[in-house]
């Protein structure tokens, strides 16, 4: 369980994948709000390789 701060030393606050990383994920799903579905997904790219990353940090595999 990667939100056991027990269990994943990564995470020692406990963090759910839902609170966890909130800059990253804020600034993503900005960004898919404010492009067309046609072209969020290449625009906001890096955005979400920063997500993935800020989580895999933390121990979340996503």
């Amino acid at each position: 369980n990667p939100s056991d701060p027990k269990q994943n030393p990564l995470n020692p606050q406990g963090l759910k994948p839902c609170c966890a990383c909130p800059d990253t994920k804020s600034a993503r799903d900005d960004c898919f709000l404010r492009h067309d579905k046609t072209e969020a997904d290449e625009k906001c790219k890096e955005l979400v390789q920063r997500h993935v990353a800020c989580m895999n940090a933390l121990g979340f595999k996503i």
